[in-house]
């Protein structure tokens, strides 16, 4: 009897220690672990409503133990600034903006889409969709007056944003430049009828496509990133422009503008802050970046390749 409440007492006294030491790991919710190093090293990582999740991360990147974001005074310093400040000031940033957590598949499944289209390098297909030279492209240009990149990128932001589901009929689908200016307007499932319109790999391409005819960037200082980005409304794989002047680089995103709204069957007005210099002074909240390309260049942000110039190693410093 004696030998039984001996061993009771320290089985008490060892569940006491444990719960007094890691108080939240019988909470299966209320913890996670996440690789971080930088936005480089951000590999399948994802926040859905203010919480970082990972899966198949395989690059056995040096891991921080993340406690429950619904509780800042738990997190870890980094976390916990960027939990107070950066969400807060996105959420006024990108509020109604639902279109984001949809515009594409994770890192996995759209690589895995690549591959089924028989791509030896990625590199390959994306560079396909930047087309600079093409006699649609250009005369675009000129039938719009386009002469410099300011009103270039508010034409941008009159393109409609819509969903390949809708659009296209399936969850993946890109379309060339000259397809997305010249026969969009035209489709049997556009909506929107006699506008512009597509997702984000299409403004993208384009917006650089265009950026480079004119003769504002040369190849060297403007990219199309694709990357995971956390908004508001939720966070998806996401496609974006950004631009190089005086030694740094900032985002341009022509999606901030106009976007049909499927559930309401109406097209969404512009975003109030449109101005061409947004992101140099505000935060775009990339959770992960996987590549940057061109028509000249490409490079892998996770496998490090490609055969970009320095400066495109380098991050714009609104990356949140």
């Amino acid at each position: 009897m004696d030998r039984v409440l001996v061993l009771s007492i320290l089985l008490c006294a060892l569940i006491i220690g444990y719960l007094n030491v890691f108080p939240d790991n019988l909470h299966e919710h209320n913890h996670i672990n996440i690789s971080y190093g930088s936005v480089f090293d951000m590999q399948n990582a994802s926040a859905v409503s203010g919480r970082i999740v990972t899966s198949m991360d395989m690059r056995q990147i040096p891991s921080i133990y993340v406690q429950s974001t619904g509780h800042p005074s738990r997190m870890t310093p980094f976390f916990r600034d960027m939990h107070q400040s950066a969400f807060q000031n996105r959420r006024q940033q990108f509020a109604n903006r639902p279109q984001f957590a949809a515009d594409m598949h994770e890192r996995a499944v759209f690589n895995r889409l690549l591959e089924r289209n028989n791509m030896i390098s990625y590199g390959d297909y994306f560079q396909m969709y930047v087309t600079p030279d093409n006699e649609t492209v250009l005369e675009y240009l000129e039938e719009n007056d386009l002469y410099d990149k300011y009103e270039i990128y508010k034409m941008a932001l009159t393109w409609v944003w819509i969903s390949d589901s809708l659009l296209n009929g399936q969850e993946e689908a890109w379309l060339y430049p000259a397809v997305f200016l010249s026969e969009t307007p035209s489709f049997s499932s556009n909506p929107v009828a006699g506008s512009i319109v597509s997702d984000c790999e299409e403004q993208a391409n384009t917006l650089a496509s265009l950026l480079i005819a004119s003769g504002e960037y040369n190849e060297s200082t403007v990219r199309v990133a694709i990357g995971y980005v956390n908004f508001v409304e939720g966070a998806g794989a996401h496609a974006w422009v950004e631009v190089y002047e005086d030694g740094k680089w900032f985002p341009l995103d022509s999606t901030m503008g106009l976007y049909y709204d499927e559930s309401k069957e109406q097209v969404v007005e512009a975003d109030d802050s449109t101005d061409y210099y947004r992101f140099t002074a505000e935060s775009y909240p990339v959770m992960q970046l996987w590549y940057y390309y061109n028509n000249k260049y490409f490079i892998d942000m996770v496998s490090k390749t490609g055969n970009a110039p320095d400066n495109w190693r380098t991050l714009p410093s609104s990356y949140i």
